[in-house]
């Protein structure tokens, strides 16, 4: 016997069952296939996250070995405390280093080459008045001619708001001083230190000085926790210039052609021979107080790049009445990883001309362009 043959109807909402069952079935697969996707994703973020954060540890060792060796090169078992130049070990920039996945490099600068602002602390009213009505170059008139080097404003007040701002009182030092009241007048107020610098950008908030005069200061200044003296062996061209006064640019020369010096009393019988003065009267102008042959403060800058980290590091040691310096700041920077450049083929043309423009920006600025630390000393220490 032959059965009835299903109705048609019944066989439509079959074939519609397994259409919708089979549409389930494919979104709840693409469902699964993202959320693995996700999980993929998220935990190719904390690997590389989390080798990002190893390899910066690993670098801040690396610098931190880098400062061992900096303080074995100005120990006294390596060089000669009396005496610092450039001819010595610690002056050479230390040769480019290869690490497992990385590389190293870095340089020691001399701080006591610049000029200190916290020697103005050292100033009164009498010793300020004298030092400026005389032919003694000490740091005040040293201060005004760097100033007038640089084209800068170099009137009497650039030095009186900056031995109010480091001394300890809250008495103006003269007419152009400035205290807590000058400082309650300015937009917006600001409480003078009436304590020492700790770094050479505080010189901005200081009355009478700009941000962009103490960018172009900047290369020529220190910041260190004593009063220190000038070392001649390593100071600018641009300090020597300032420190010559009238003799500015032979000065210069002069003290160039003849150094290291071994002494103060070298540097200033070179300097009686090259302007014919007599032998007191160069050591009245340019005291032992003024200059010195070897230094106690440096700075060591440097670079470590390792896998996708890189970081900079600046730390400054001291080794006064020490047998090996020690580290009394250290400063680091981590540094963004760049973008690969785009191929210019591959640009569109609104690309290719936003890059033509900024191509164009950067070759006018280059002028100005912060060089990185190691070829700004190296500029200083040639």
């Amino acid at each position: 016997m032959i059965g009835n043959p299903r109705p048609r109807a019944a066989v439509a909402t079959d074939s519609k069952q397994r259409g919708v069952a089979l549409l389930a079935s494919l979104i709840l697969m693409l469902a699964v296939v993202m959320a693995l996707a996700n999980i993929f994703y998220r935990h190719q973020i904390d690997v590389a996250q989390a080798t990002s954060s190893v390899h910066g540890d690993q670098a801040l060792l690396l610098a931190i070995s880098g400062e061992n060796w900096a303080r074995d090169l100005l120990s006294e078992e390596l060089d000669d405390p009396d005496v610092d130049s450039f001819d010595e070990d610690w002056a050479q920039a230390m040769p480019l280093m290869p690490v497992d996945g990385g590389q190293l490099s870095g340089c020691i600068s001399d701080l006591q080459a610049n000029i200190n602002l916290n020697n103005f602390a050292a100033y009164g009213v009498q010793t300020l008045k004298s030092e400026m009505d005389s032919d003694v170059v000490g740091h005040a008139k040293l201060w005004i001619n760097l100033l007038q080097l640089l084209e800068l404003s170099a009137d009497p007040s650039r030095i009186a708001t900056i031995i109010d701002w480091v001394d300890e009182d809250s008495t103006p030092i003269n007419s152009w001083g400035a205290e807590q009241a000058e400082y309650d007048s300015m937009q917006p107020p600001r409480v003078p230190a009436n304590s020492r610098i700790a770094d050479v950008s505080e010189l901005a908030a200081i009355s009478g000085y700009e941000v962009f005069e103490v960018q172009r200061l900047a290369p020529w200044l220190a910041a260190l926790p004593v009063t220190t003296k000038i070392n001649i062996n390593t100071a600018a061209d641009e300090v020597l210039t300032a420190m010559g006064g009238d003799f500015a640019e032979q000065f210069m020369e002069a003290v160039i052609e003849d150094r290291p010096f071994s002494a103060v009393a070298d540097f200033h019988q070179a300097i009686s021979r090259a302007f014919q003065l007599s032998l007191p009267d160069t050591s009245m102008r340019w005291p032992a107080s003024l200059v010195d042959v070897k230094s106690d403060y440096f700075q060591l800058y440097m670079e470590v790049s390792l896998g996708e980290a890189r970081i900079e590091v600046k730390s400054i040691m001291d080794r006064r009445d020490r047998g090996a310096p020690v580290i009394i700041s250290r400063e680091v920077v981590v540094v963004p990883a760049s973008l690969p450049e785009q191929n210019p083929e591959k640009l569109s043309a609104a690309e290719a001309l936003f890059a033509d423009e900024g191509r164009n920006i950067n070759q006018s600025m280059e002028t100005n362009r912060v060089q990185p630390a190691c070829l700004m000393m190296g500029e200083f220490t040639q």
